[in-house]
């Protein structure tokens, strides 16, 4: 049975959604009519979906909670933990017949979560604000938009996962609809909140200073490789190991997928009651045999201490960041994410930092900051028609370049064309979200002696939105082409070398005329909105009138006709709701855990091997050969980069 939902959106809008695509559980929230963040409760009244497709046909599947009881008796039809193969353009599922790639099958959850909307709320789902890890690039940012396009829908924006919490738990100093979202009376005007983001397949911290209606991301750091289903694995290699001591010859849960389906659903099982419990016993049933092991609390914090200590470390390099770019410190730790609640983690982090760790809803905290922030968008984006359109404001200005007085009158007149308070109004289109850069981003090319690096044009925890622009030259007399690598920090720090970042565009210049020099000027832009996603503009001086946009053409993007394709597999697909024909029941236990944590294992096909990484064969030309590159040109960047 569906729960209770406010079915009506503001009169005369239409809403915005945010979702929360979560790697183990994805969820959908909206602002009801009277301010409040809701979650949408699917049609069997839970309020998250796991984000598991089972396939059952070539155009037919499963997802949620029924895929993930049944993954066990057809572990090689199920698909989870997808998340973490978003931008991985060579990644493939491949069941029945069918390949599936990342934006695929997450279009399929998106789906399934948009259908249990509307059958809730009555309301078509069609513009939304989806998540996404602070740590994500420029290609698992564009995999995640273009997963919302196969769903059918609208991508208004991407928010960070951490920034969305932010605003879910109102640190910012403001209010929503008649809700106050603050720590309340007596708290600092300014607090600097570390948020702790663990999730189930992806782990962010980030560093946000919050005042009155503003939420300012000052640094972030991550891995999204890690996340609860590492503890899960630790704890399945465990509940492994006494299996076969206590039965020596008997063959490996691990080597047939039924078995490790059955060990991943019980160790998800074991970690989730471990979190309330100090013992917990589990059952490991395989090949006629039976173990049963009585699992701790300490022994699972022994198991994954390491894991635990990862962690920290980034928790400690995001501080530490945020700390040289001046802020005074850290003032509280929020916990976000369900694998947050495990209680070594609060008290390692209250040990560690010395603050206030809180812990509240971690769950649902995501869905809900995306759906705040898109009612601000909606709202602001109809306020700032009014303004244009009665001569007040410049078309691309934002809302906080209008005068007091106009803005107080717009806020007004669309309170009342929607049946809202004006407070309501004004306030919502007031607050202001700043991000900063999750990685670094520039471009390769020749020092003057001849050597080929990456120059960065664009830093992490660089505060968005960014523009920049950089000179660079052609290498040799009458070059009549240039070609450019855009390439992504890749490690943890910027490097100059080739092989240490990742080339994720390349264009070419053509047709430049004869007659210039070498060192010729070409201009580079770099241009990246809050959704932290790249455009790359090149010039060369004797095409002033024609810029180049570098276009994203590597191992993560598809064709025109890739993604045509895709979109008409997501569309065709047919989400089942009942059980697997010949299968009785629906075996396994209950919250049972996300297979597929090792890639290329039998819970998810993978396609051929990606590219080659950029090397510096070919000269000049960079990765892949004997194209003309970058050069240098006199009076050159720092470090002897131009």
């Amino acid at each position: 049975m569906v729960g209770h939902i406010d079915r009506r959106p503001p009169a005369g809008t239409r809403s915005v959604f945010g979702i929360d695509l979560g790697t183990t559980f994805s969820c959908l929230a909206r602002v009801s009519g009277a301010g409040e963040p809701q979650i949408v409760p699917l049609s069997d009244g839970a309020l998250t979906l796991p984000s598991v497709v089972l396939f059952v046909g070539a155009d037919d599947y499963l997802t949620g909670q029924t895929a993930r009881e049944l993954a066990r008796a057809r572990p090689d039809d199920v698909c989870s933990l997808v998340k973490r193969r978003m931008g991985d353009g060579d990644w493939r599922f491949i069941t029945r017949g069918a390949a599936w790639s990342a934006p695929a099958v997450s279009g399929l959850i998106l789906k399934a979560l948009v259908a249990d909307t509307a059958l809730a709320t009555g309301e078509r789902v069609e513009d939304v604000v989806i998540t996404v890890p602070a740590y994500f690039g420029d290609e698992e940012r564009r995999a995640t938009v273009l997963a919302g396009e196969y769903a059918g829908l609208n991508v208004v924006d991407v928010i960070n996962e951490p920034t969305a919490a932010a605003l879910s738990y109102g640190f910012a100093r403001f209010e929503i609809g008649t809700r106050r979202t603050l720590g309340g009376p007596g708290t600092a005007a300014e607090e600097v909140a570390l948020v702790y983001d663990l999730g189930g397949g992806t782990f962010d911290v980030t560093v946000v200073e919050l005042a009155d209606r503003r939420v300012s991301v000052v640094a972030i750091d991550g891995d999204h490789q890690l996340g609860g289903a590492d503890w899960d694995e630790k704890i399945v290699l465990y509940l492994c190991d006494r299996y076969l001591a206590e039965h020596p010859g008997a063959p490996d849960p691990l080597d047939a997928g039924e078995g490790s389906q059955a060990l991943l659903l019980a160790a998800e099982r074991a970690r989730r009651e471990l979190t309330e419990a100090g013992t917990t016993t589990v059952i490991v049933e395989y090949a006629g045999r039976r173990t049963e092991v009585v699992l701790t609390r300490d022994e699972l914090e022994r198991l994954t201490a390491g894991l635990l200590d990862r962690t920290v470390a980034l928790t400690r390099a995001a501080r530490d960041a945020a700390l040289a770019r001046g802020v005074r410190g850290i003032d509280r730790i929020l916990l976000v994410g369900g694998a947050s609640r495990m209680p070594a983690v609060a008290r390692r982090l209250a040990a560690e930092f010395g603050v206030p760790v809180e812990l509240s809803d971690p769950d649902l905290a995501v869905a809900r900051g995306a759906a705040i922030y898109g009612e601000k968008k909606a709202l602001e984006r109809l306020v700032l028609a009014d303004l244009v359109t009665r001569g007040q404001l410049v078309d691309g200005a934002g809302v906080d370049a209008a005068a007091p007085a106009d803005l107080d009158a717009a806020c007004q007149r669309l309170a009342d064309a929607l049946g809202l308070p004006a407070q309501r109004v004004r306030r919502t289109v007031e607050v202001q979200v700043v991000n900063v850069v999750s990685r670094g981003f520039g471009v390769l090319a020749l020092s003057l002696l001849g050597e080929q690096g990456a120059v960065f044009l664009v830093h992490r925890n660089d505060r968005l939105p960014i523009a920049v622009r950089r000179s660079f030259g052609t290498v040799r007399d009458d070059q009549d082409a240039v070609t450019v690598y855009v390439v992504e920090q890749a490690g943890g720090v910027e490097s100059t070398r080739v092989e240490d970042n990742k080339v994720i565009a390349e264009a070419e210049i053509i047709g430049i005329p004869p007659g210039f020099p070498a060192g010729s000027q070409i201009q580079i832009v770099f241009r990246m909105g809050f959704d932290g996603i790249l455009e790359v503009t090149a010039t060369h001086e004797g095409l002033a009138d024609r810029p180049l946009t570098v276009r994203v053409e590597t191992s993560a993007a598809l064709s025109q006709a890739d993604v045509a394709r895709e979109r008409e597999q997501v569309a065709r697909a047919r989400r089942e709701r009942g059980g697997l024909p010949g299968v009785d029941g629906r075996p396994g236990p209950p919250g049972g855990v996300d297979p597929g944590g090792t890639a290329g294992g039998p819970a998810g096909g993978i396609g051929p091997g990606g590219p080659p990484g950029p090397g510096t064969g070919g000269g000049p030309g960079g990765p892949g050969g004997p194209k003309d590159g970058l050069g240098g040109m006199p009076g050159g960047m720092p470090g002897g980069w131009v």
